[in-house]
């Protein structure tokens, strides 16, 4: 997966706004366990394999403990009581445009009524026409569908597509996350595709599709898991209409749309510490920032105006946002560190790690092969340390807590070593 003009997804100590923005060194000082890739995570901690998997994009757990496994290929795997089973619990992968720059099956989410209902939830670019071209008219479409599972296996058949259309013109910029809030709606992530498949603006820093309110590109969604829209989201009533299937008129608004100016939101994370749904977003940037968003409904994130704290491409100018923009809460420069790409994030749960970690919010990035810690610094901005290192290019690239052995632990996937699912143990 590369993104365009360099790798496709970080870093110095910047000030903005009162917004601390820190990456410094390990969160404990004594030297932590080096596991088998030459990685490093902190003392009192272990990192393990749990399986080999090839191009493990997403993570879902299931609520008797299995963990569902997203091969980008168009896979869907299941590892239970430890081990990854050897039939695939879903494979649609004739009909998913996995195999040119970042398309692919790329997100997963469990019905929180799981027990009930079987439904799974899957991000994928569909295979439109024959073949998957790119910059052309006949290029593949995002879509956002539900199956039923039984058992482990997930009933192909049994697909309905709730969001469809969702041009992926020039191939990056797909996003792709999925997952369900407290509220027991369905939030999707949807990128910038790029380029601007309508031809209004440019590619990349000049792609303005994220300011386009009559498409779903470059936007967080929230939907019903039916399909349907919230009463309460930002963008119903007079001047908007359904953009399930495709955009609608200029000067419309679409009423999937929960949050809008975003670049390639590729992952997201849910804190299951707050009783509310409370959402970071992490958005990959372009040549000099990555950021964390946290949401709220119906704000505007800025790109491609802006890009982290500043004006796109800036260092410098960077002062209040103008009035429509938020700011993110944490953002960090590519330069000082080597980290170019943000990927997965999750909420440490309260009280698993220990006081130190209550409150924190683990992310990663996948060119300079780290985990930070991030942390409140008791005056509303945030601090970031390093907590694993050596993760080697190609990861991390999907984080989550989940049940493993006796506890919960932190699972990761990278593409490193030919694409493998691990574990962080705290012993």
């Amino acid at each position: 997966m590369r993104r365009q003009r360099r790798r496709w997804f970080w870093p110095a100590t910047v000030g903005v706004l009162g917004v601390v923005v820190s990456i410094s060194a390990a969160v404990v000082p004594s030297a932590g366990a080096t596991g088998v890739m030459g990685n490093s995570v902190p003392a009192g901690f272990t990192d393990s394999l749990v399986a080999a998997a090839h191009k493990p994009v997403a993570l879902a757990e299931t609520p008797d403990g299995r963990i569902l496994v997203v091969d980008q290929a168009g896979i869907v795997r299941v590892i239970e009581d430890g081990a990854m089973l050897a039939t695939p619990a879903l494979d649609i992968s004739v009909k998913v445009c996995a195999t040119n720059n970042e398309r692919g099956m790329l997100g997963i989410a469990v019905d929180p009524a799981f027990a009930s209902n079987g439904y799974v939830y899957v991000y994928y670019t569909f295979k439109k026409f024959p073949i998957c071209q790119r910059d052309i008219v006949d290029v593949p479409v995002n879509r956002v569908v539900r199956f039923t599972m039984v058992g482990n296996t997930i009933n192909p058949s049994s697909e309905k597509v709730l969001i469809d259309e969702m041009t992926s013109y020039h191939g990056n910029h797909n996003a792709g996350a999925v997952g369900f809030g407290n509220d027991g709606m369905l939030y999707a992530s949807v990128g910038d595709g790029g380029c601007d498949y309508t031809g209004a603006s440019g590619c990349d820093t000049a792609n303005a599709i994220s300011q386009s309110t009559n498409t779903l590109q470059g936007k967080v969604l929230r939907i019903k898991p039916s399909g349907g829209i919230p009463k309460r989201n930002p963008f119903v009533g007079a001047g908007t209409a359904r953009c399930n299937h495709g955009a609608i008129a200029v000067g419309m608004t679409c009423q999937e749309i929960y949050l809008l100016g975003l670049r390639n939101p590729f992952r997201f994370a849910f804190d299951p510490n707050s009783v509310k749904t409370r959402l970071f977003v992490n958005d990959v940037g372009a040549g000099t920032w990555e950021e964390i968003d946290k949401a709220a409904k119906g704000k505007n994130y800025g790109w491609n105006q802006r890009e982290g704290p500043c004006v796109t491409g800036s260092l410098v100018d960077c002062g209040p946002p103008p009035a429509a923009f938020t700011n993110p809460i944490f953002a960090y420069g590519h330069a000082a560190t080597g980290c170019e790409a943000i990927t997965g994030g999750a909420f440490v749960p309260n009280g698993l790690w220990g006081a130190v970690y209550d409150g924190g919010y683990l992310f990663a990035d996948y060119v300079c092969g780290k985990m930070f810690l991030l942390l409140p610094d008791g005056s509303g901005g945030w601090t970031s340390t390093e907590f694993a290192t050596g993760l080697a290019l190609g990861g991390p690239v999907a984080l989550m807590f989940a049940p493993h052995g006796a506890s919960t632990s932190l699972y990761y996937t990278t593409y490193a070593n030919g694409g493998e699912v691990r574990v962080i143990d705290k012993t």
